[in-house]
């Protein structure tokens, strides 16, 4: 968590704002959700918690000169994918920009993360309204019965509008293989792996990382598990012609 401070403020107000804001108001969350998307079968790994419940009530922690909100959401459970089996979990969200929100007697299909020692739910991945998650059902549903295809998916960047990211040739490399692919006119590849630990190749100097970007799968070293899909996120390094 950090403050947000507006970029149009001069630099010379910076430190009084922050420290005014400091103690005027609670800890801001400015999070942001890792790069690129990820798919239900690749979010299944990072969570704790993935299942299918109704929301049967709501507690609202209120701000305080300390912490930020926070909602408590007990839901009554109709299935689970990953964790523990229980007739009910309890799940918590922040009051940042990255809250998911529920609704009283609503089902969601949701993904937790345990932090703080509780399960924490976000809008960053596949967490969703059951009857808008027909897609992360059916991944879920091949991955439980060992259908599912292990793969590597991404995206290469522009670095702004306007840039061609068609045909750049990217390499990931696992243990005793180099798996290529090139990018469709989106900017858009995909290929298949057997399970294992992986590490992309740049030393064709194409593509970057972004150091600012937070990253789901760290494309400099990362692990595939069966039937998961791991999503990476690339810069081109190409520039409009001048």
């Amino acid at each position: 968590m950090h403050f947000c401070i507006p970029s149009f403020l001069p630099t010379i107000f910076v430190p009084l704002v922050f420290l005014l804001t400091a103690f005027a108001f609670p800890i801001a969350s400015c999070a942001s959700c890792p790069v690129p998307g990820i798919r239900a079968n690749g979010e299944y790994f990072r969570s704790e918690a993935v299942f299918v419940g109704t929301v049967v009530s709501i507690r609202k922690k209120p701000d305080t000169d300390r912490d930020i909100g926070v909602w408590f959401y007990q839901l009554q459970i109709e299935r689970i994918f990953r964790g523990q089996a229980q007739d009910k979990l309890q799940v918590y969200t922040e009051d940042s920009d990255i809250r998911f929100p529920l609704e009283k007697n609503r089902k969601y299909l949701l993904f937790a993360y345990r932090r703080r020692g509780r399960l924490e739910i976000d809008s960053c991945g596949n967490s969703a309204l059951l009857s808008d998650a027909a897609d992360s059902l059916g991944r879920l549903e091949k991955l439980a019965r060992a259908e599912s295809p292990t793969e590597i998916e991404g995206w290469v960047v522009a670095e702004t509008s306007g840039i061609d990211v068609s045909g750049v040739r990217v390499s990931i490399r696992g243990r005793s293989k180099v798996y290529c692919a090139t990018t469709d006119k989106e900017g858009w590849f995909q290929f298949q792996v057997p399970p294992g630990r992986y590490k992309t190749d740049f030393t064709s100097r194409g593509y970057y990382l972004n150091g600012g970007d937070e990253f789901w799968y760290d494309p400099e070293h990362f692990v595939v598990h069966a039937g998961e899909c791991a999503s990476l996120q690339f810069v081109s390094v190409r520039h409009r012609l001048k």
